[in-house]
């Protein structure tokens, strides 16, 4: 059993949960320091030990590029990008809803008004990044979050490259890589609208319609199936999106201007959502997958497990869900250091305060006949060989009776750790020096 996340400190953020991890980076669930309103984040970084230069650190630094120059509502909102000792991080919008992927599969074909929605968001995030020079690179089902209200949002930048730069190895999702893509060339923006076809198309039909295990069957694919004929008027240039010639192939920004005058379902898509994480035993939110560049060794994209968060319980049994993080944070900071006050003070004390059931000792000193003996407090006591008697703390009385009877008492009090001598009767003495005594620290 994997030992639990520790919510860490990160920059102006605190790590409250591990989404993903992979050989080269993590992904986790942040809230920034401060802010008040609970909102979370979905916060990539290397992890320790990769190299500024790896691919893991590459595709998270052109992630928060990216995101710094296109801003666009089917985009996830940029929070905060940069360096932290020396490795980039990329810090965005938390999108809460679950992959269209796992929506579209395995189910019945979605409605007609709900693939143009999804279809429609998608588009407006590949115009967006178009017309900002951006070729996004990935563009599959697993890379498209639909939201609890039913908008969808293109995550997964870590593959982006300009128009017109060169691929120097083929990357992407097996299944939606344009045919042209499955050989090195430079990134086009006409491979982003072959894969949005592929994914409109499994939202249509229900199923995959490539079901392939690598990028390199996709230079020899077939022709799409033919139920899609019947969707050309539904979703105007989803046929030409699939063209095998790219240059036949219409733009993203004409896609959006033909859908934006249809009818859309956001209902229907939110109420997959809604049904989709009824059915999971365990709630799958916004998890980001991983940039295919972080397999080392292989051209393929690695997609990490839908790793669960904790969800609700159904609402005939409730679960009481904590508090955000950042509105408990301080208080739990607060404890801590009243703790740490509280140790420290203690500790002080204790080191002043006296053992417990301190003891004393006293002595006779001089020479004792043989017959006589020693008193404490009404019992009498054996001598050590070096006259010293250990006594607890508090008055005594301790009494030398002589041979003959004669009996001379001393009452006095021990204190922690003193030593008391009492000076044993001398022939002669006078009263005050038989009762003399010498106290010793």
């Amino acid at each position: 059993m994997p030992a639990p996340f520790v919510p860490e400190l990160f920059g102006d953020f605190l790590l409250v949960q591990l989404l993903a991890r992979r050989a080269m980076s993590d992904v986790l669930v942040a809230v920034r320091l401060g802010d008040r309103s609970g909102q979370t984040f979905v916060l990539k970084r290397p992890v320790l030990g990769e190299r500024a230069s790896g691919r893991a650190a590459q595709a998270i630094q052109r992630e928060g590029e990216v995101l710094a120059e296109v801003r666009a509502s089917a985009l996830p909102a940029l929070a905060a990008h940069g360096e932290l000792a020396g490795l980039p991080y990329v810090a965005i919008e938390h999108v809460r809803g679950a992959p269209l992927d796992e929506l579209a599969s395995g189910a019945e074909p979605m409605p007609e008004g709900a693939v143009r929605a999804a279809a429609l968001d998608v588009a407006r995030a590949l115009a967006a990044l178009h017309a900002k020079g951006w070729v996004h690179g990935d563009l599959a089902a697993s890379n498209v979050m639909i939201d609890e209200t039913g908008e969808a949002k293109l995550v997964d930048l870590g593959l982006a490259r300009r128009a017109g730069e060169a691929r120097p190895e083929v990357a992407g999702t097996p299944g939606y890589l344009a045919p042209e893509a499955a050989l090195p060339g430079e990134a086009s923006a006409t491979s982003d609208v072959y894969g949005w076809a592929v994914v409109v198309a499994e939202c249509a039909l229900g199923r995959r319609i490539f079901p392939e295990d690598d990028l390199a069957s996709a230079g020899a694919r077939g022709e799409p199936p033919r139920e899609l004929a019947a969707w050309e008027t539904r979703v105007p240039g989803l046929l030409a999106a699939l063209a095998r010639d790219a240059l036949r192939r219409p733009t993203s920004a004409s896609i959006v201007q033909g859908l934006e005058a249809l009818a859309l379902d956001r209902e229907a898509l939110a109420a997959r959502v809604a049904a989709h994480r009824a059915r999971a035993p365990e709630d799958r939110t916004s998890l980001v997958r991983l940039p295919a560049a972080e397999a080392r060794g292989s051209s393929e994209k690695l997609l990490p497990p839908a790793l669960p968060v904790p969800a609700a319980e159904p609402a005939a049994e409730p679960a009481p869900r904590p508090a955000p993080p950042p509105r408990r944070s301080s208080g739990v900071y607060l404890a801590v250091a009243l703790g740490a006050v509280l140790l420290f003070a203690m500790g002080q004390c204790s080191a002043r305060l006296p053992p417990r059931n301190p003891r004393g000792s006293i002595s006779v000193a001089g020479v004792v006949p043989p017959r006589a003996h020693v008193e404490v407090d009404g019992e009498k006591v054996a001598l050590p060989a070096d006259g010293r008697l250990e006594l607890r703390s508090g008055e005594h009385t301790v009494a030398v009776v002589l041979p003959k009877g004669t009996r001379r008492e001393y009452t006095f009090r021990v204190r922690p750790n003193e030593h008391v001598v009492l000076v044993a009767p001398k022939k002669g003495a006078t009263k005050d020096d038989e009762e003399a005594e010498v106290r010793e620290p």
